[in-house]
């Protein structure tokens, strides 16, 4: 329970770093993302190594799983890190920069959570860790509040054209619609 407790204190983290965004405007604050990143990663390698209760699963089901879980995880790191403009983002403290609105961008505003999800599903799947599942619930919850708050708070004012993007890509669940534009600006 430990390491539950340890993703849930990344996501701390992740809140001070938003907020250095619109409050402290202190470069050395945005170290707070690659803390709450980390602890996420200790968190997960020590849920899916500990000695918890799990079910069995046959190994072509964890191979499977275990395969769609690491592209999934690829997927939220391509979200967070390559999707978007990585020094703009983590690095620099400008109060506004322009809205992304193309590639995993166009899919939903926030496309990293649908990936964090799946990552821990399958990762749930493979292990057949039922700590696993619970952390995946409680972590996915904790996000899906930290980007409503982004969404709601924090975008509106460090993005450029926040409102306007909101009005046309949906939320976290994608439509036909974006998932065309998506495919049309990844190409």
């Amino acid at each position: 329970m430990i390491y539950i407790a340890i993703g849930c204190l990344a996501f701390v983290f992740l809140y001070a770093f938003d907020l250095n965004k619109i409050i402290f405007l202190h470069k050395n604050i945005n170290i707070c993302f690659a803390i709450g990143i980390a602890l996420l990663a200790v968190s997960t390698t020590g849920v899916l190594f500990s000695n918890y209760k799990s079910f069995e699963v046959p190994v072509p089901s964890q191979l499977f799983f275990g395969l769609l879980s690491i592209i999934a995880m690829l997927l939220t790191l391509y979200s967070l890190f390559f999707a978007l403009p990585f020094g703009k983002t983590y690095i620099e403290v400008e109060k506004v920069r322009p809205v992304v609105d193309t590639g995993m961008y166009a899919l939903c505003r926030h496309p990293g959570v649908i990936w964090f999800f799946f990552s821990y599903l399958f990762l749930w799947l493979a292990s057949g860790k039922i700590v696993m599942m619970w952390a995946g619930i409680l972590w996915t919850v904790m996000d899906i509040i930290h980007v409503y708050v982004q969404d709601r708070w924090l975008f509106p004012k460090t993005l450029n054209g926040y409102d306007q993007y909101k009005r046309k890509i949906p939320f976290l669940i994608p439509n036909l619609g974006s998932i065309k534009k998506s495919i049309i600006t990844l190409m």
